[in-house]
């Protein structure tokens, strides 16, 4: 990696730990938005080559298996709750920890392959599209749970007018 790339890469990482700890409102229509930022500017700048032997196709799997598996966790980890009708989430400790052993991980399986002389593109692209993987996989889990909240709330309030007799 070069070190523009490198800067680059410290620079989103930071802004994504500054989104994450940050309340915000779950937007279904926007839940996407910032994977697909991380994608693109892993591709157009970084670059993703795919791979061409079968050790740089396991270690591409594995990448992508790990940011999925990371993202259910993050999304099932994220804190949620409703005020005056809306939905907000934000993260936790544990989520941004999450994220950043994603990030390690991902330089600890580059490194692995360069000291194996495996042929493995794992650069800078492919951090940020295997983050955009696990924001993207995140975000849904996110959406539907945030439904799933307003739903249940919902459903009380419905029930508590039944129960009073006021339907």
């Amino acid at each position: 990696m070069s070190p523009l790339e490198i800067v680059a890469l410290l620079a989103l990482t930071g802004y994504a730990i500054h989104k994450q700890t940050r309340k915000h409102e779950i937007v279904g229509a926007h839940r996407f938005t910032l994977a697909v930022v991380y994608a693109l500017v892993g591709i157009g700048l970084g670059g993703f080559l795919l791979p061409t032997t079968g050790v740089a196709v396991a270690l591409l799997v594995t990448s992508v298996a790990l940011s999925a598996a990371v993202g259910i966790a993050r999304g099932r980890l994220t804190r949620l709750w409703t005020e005056d009708g809306r939905t907000f989430a934000q993260g936790t400790a544990l989520t941004v920890s999450l994220f950043l052993g994603l990030v390690a991980a991902k330089f600890a399986l580059g490194t692995a392959a360069y000291f194996l002389h495996v042929e493995f593109d794992g650069g800078f692209g492919e951090v940020l599209v295997m983050i955009a993987i696990m924001v993207a996989v995140q975000a849904e889990i996110v959406w539907r749970r945030a439904q799933r909240l307003v739903q249940g709330q919902r459903d009380q309030t419905q029930a508590s007018i039944v129960s009073r007799g006021l339907r």
